[in-house]
């Protein structure tokens, strides 16, 4: 039986985050690269939340049961200026 393997949020995230340069990047770069964020919030400046997640279903003795095969987030903080100013990046 074949693995199905679902996948969720943006592709290759963290090879596209590596292209990323804090103080150079500005928004439309980000988007451009990356496209738009799955969340994002505004306080003093904007942040963005990107989410790469993989999971497979797994053999039939467990019942449909996802084994997660990735789960990268990607926080960016964005300026008023449209500049890249942090970025952190979580993996599973």
């Amino acid at each position: 039986m074949n693995k199905v393997v679902q996948h969720h949020g943006v592709h290759n995230l963290e090879d596209k985050q590596s292209k990323l340069k804090v103080n150079y990047t500005n928004k439309n770069d980000i988007i451009k690269l990356i496209g738009p964020p799955s969340t994002k919030s505004t306080f003093d400046n904007d942040v963005y939340i990107y989410i790469e997640r993989k999971t497979s279903s797994s053999k039939l003795s467990k019942l449909g049961k996802k084994k997660l095969i990735k789960n990268d987030v990607l926080v960016l903080e964005v300026n008023n200026a449209g500049i890249l100013l942090s970025k952190k990046f979580y993996n599973k």
